[in-house]
C-alpha cells in the first residue's frame, strides 16, 4: 500500500474519530536493505552506456523505496516494489499517451486513484497492455520473458470514470477519471526487477505524450507545464497521533493490545473497518473492500498485531503458494497459485513506515512448500533462524509501533493476481472472520516462544 496524498483521508479521520468511545477524544491530554532483494548501489540509471534510463523525470516523481529514503517511508511500502507517481490535470478535449517497454520484472502496473479516499479506481497492468504491432509481452503465459525483441507498449490515460460494462472498454485505456476530482493521480509500480536491471527493469520510464484537441503533441517539459505535472513530494497525512493513541491506549486493556497471543489474521477491505476492527472489536458486518492508502488493485491483504510482551521470537509456518522465480531471469513462467507473495513488518497508523519484508523467492520451502519464518529484533535473532536450517527472518522495529510501544508490531501480507484456480487467495475472502475457512494452510499460524525456547530446536536443513 502506498500513499502519495494524503495516507488517511478527512473522511476516514472522521469515520475513526466517531469509532472512539465517548469523551475518549477529551481523556488525551531501521529499515534491513538485505530484506528487499535489490539496495541502493542498484538505484543508478542504467540502459545503455550512451543512454542510461531517467529514474524521474518532469512528470514522474520517484523512485519512492523505503530502503534508501526514511523521508518517503509511508503507507506500508513493501520492499520488493518501486513506486512513481504522477499528478496531472489533463486538458478539456485532450488524452494523456503513454509509451513504454516492458520491465524485466516480476509485475507491472498503473493504477489510478480517487485521492479522496485513498482507492483505487481503475488499472492496467502487465497482462492487460497488449504490445505494440512488433513487439511481444514477456509477461503473458509461457512467453519468453527476456526475449530480444522489440518489447514496446502504448495506452492511454483519459479523465473518463470506468464504463459500467468493462466490455465496452477501449483497449490499453486507463480510465482515471473521478467524479469531481478535477487533477488525476497515477501510481506506477515495478516489482522485482531482474538481477542486473536498474531500477526500472531496464524499460525506463513510460513516456507521455499530451495530445490536444486541436491535433498539438506535446512532450517533456512542454507537456509537464501543460499539465502542471506535480514537482514535489506530495503531501502525506497519516492517522492524528492522538487518534491513533485514542484507540491503543484505552482503559483496560492489557499492555499488548491489540495483538493477541495467538496473532489474529484479518482481511483489509478499508481504513475505517480496520481500525474499528482491531480497536474496537467491531468486526461485523458487510465492508466493502474499497481499499485505501493507495493500495493496489491486484494485490489483497491481511494484517495481524503482534507484541513482544507474549514472547521474544514470534514462529509463524504455513504453505507458501507457487509463484515464479523471476528475479535470475528465469526464461519462461510457468502455471503458478499466484504471481507475488509477501510478509512485511511495519510500524503502525501513526507512521505507516515498513521494517523490513520478505518476498517469495527469500523464503526457504520444504518438499511439501511449507516455509517457517522468526520474526524478532535483530539482537533477538535466534542462532539457528538462518536460511541453512530452513528459517527466514523477518526483522522487528526497535520503535515498536512508531509511537511509544517498543513491542508493538504490524504484519501485512500480500497477495497478486491469484489464478482462477487457486481458492485459497485472500482474494476469495468475502466475511469479516472466514480468513482461516478460506485460506487454510496458506495463512500463517503464529506461536511466541523465548529464543532460548527456539534455538534449543537446533537446525534441521530443508530435504526438498
Amino acid at each position: 500500500m502506498r500513499a502519495l496524498s494524503r495516507l488517511v483521508t478527512a473522511a476516514a479521520l472522521a469515520a475513526a474519530a466517531a469509532l472512539l468511545p465517548t469523551g475518549a477524544a477529551q481523556a488525551l491530554g531501521p529499515l534491513d536493505l538485505g530484506s528487499s532483494g535489490f539496495g541502493s548501489s542498484d538505484l543508478g540509471s542504467s540502459g545503455s552506456a550512451d543512454k542510461p534510463n531517467p529514474t524521474s523525470t518532469c512528470f514522474w516523481f520517484g523512485p519512492t523505496f523505503s530502503a534508501t529514503d526514511q523521508e518517503l517511508n509511508y503507507a506500508f511500502p513493501d520492499s520488493g516494489a518501486l513506486y512513481w507517481a504522477a499528478q496531472f490535470a489533463i486538458p478539456e478535449g485532450a488524452e494523456l499517451v503513454l509509451r513504454g517497454d516492458y520491465a524485466h520484472a516480476r509485475y507491472q502496473s498503473l493504477n489510478s486513484y480517487d485521492v479522496s479516499t485513498n482507492s483505487p479506481t481503475a488499472a492496467l497492468n502487465d497482462v492487460s497492455t497488449a504490445p505494440d504491432e512488433g513487439s511481444t509481452n514477456p509477461y503473458l503465459p509461457g512467453a519468453n520473458r527476456d526475449g530480444r525483441g522489440p518489447r514496446a507498449y502504448t495506452a492511454t490515460v483519459l479523465n473518463q470514470t470506468p464504463p459500467t460494462d468493462p466490455t465496452t472498454a477501449a483497449a490499453n485505456t486507463l480510465y482515471a477519471g473521478v467524479t469531481g476530482q478535477e487533477r488525476t493521480t497515477l501510481l506506477y509500480r515495478v516489482y522485482l526487477p531482474d538481477d542486473g536491471r536498474d531500477v526500472t527493469g531496464d524499460a525506463g520510464l513510460p513516456e507521455p505524450e499530451l495530445h490536444l484537441a486541436g491535433g498539438e503533441v506535446l512532450t517533456g517539459q512542454s507537456l509537464c507545464t501543460a499539465v502542471t505535472a506535480a514537482t514535489t513530494t506530495p503531501a502525506v497525512d497519516k492517522l492524528p497521533l492522538n487518534t491513533y493513541l485514542s484507540l491503543r491506549d484505552q482503559p483496560g486493556k492489557p499492555a499488548t493490545f491489540p495483538a493477541e497471543q495467538e496473532p489474529a489474521w484479518r482481511t483489509f477491505y478499508n481504513v475505517p473497518f480496520g481500525l474499528g476492527c482491531s480497536y474496537l472489536g467491531k468486526c461485523d458486518g458487510t465492508p466493502a473492500r474499497t481499499g485505501g492508502q493507495y493500495s493496489n488493485i491486484d494485490n489483497n491483504y491481511v494484517a495481524a498485531h503482534t507484541n513482544r510482551g507474549f514472547g521474544e521470537v514470534l514462529t509463524l509456518t504455513g504453505t507458501m503458494p507457487v509463484t515464479p522465480r523471476t528475479t535470475d531471469g528465469q526464461d519462461r513462467v510457468g502455471e503458478a497459485d499466484m504471481r507475488y507473495w509477501s510478509l512485511c513488518n511495519n510500524e503502525s497508523m501513526a507512521t505507516t513506515k515498513v521494517i523490513g519484508c520478505l518476498h517469495d523467492e527469500q523464503v526457504p520451502l520444504d518438499s511439501a512448500r511449507r516455509y517457517t519464518i522468526v520474526a524478532t529484533l535483530p539482537e533477538d535473532r535466534p542462532v539457528n533462524a538462518t536460511e541453512a536450517c530452513g528459517v527466514a527472518w523477518l526483522p522487528l522495529s526497535r520503535t515498536g509501533d512508531g509511537a511509544g510501544h517498543p513491542d508493538d508490531g504490524y504484519l501485512l501480507l500480500r497477495n497478486m493476481l491469484p489464478s482462477a484456480g487457486f481458492g485459497q487467495a485472500v482474494q476469495n475472502t468475502h466475511t469479516p472472520g472466514d480468513e482461516k475457512a478460506v485460506m487454510g494452510q496458506y495463512l500463517p499460524d503464529g506461536q511466541y516462544s523465548s529464543k532460548a525456547d527456539f534455538e534449543a530446536r537446533g537446525c534441521s536443513p530443508l530435504h526438498r
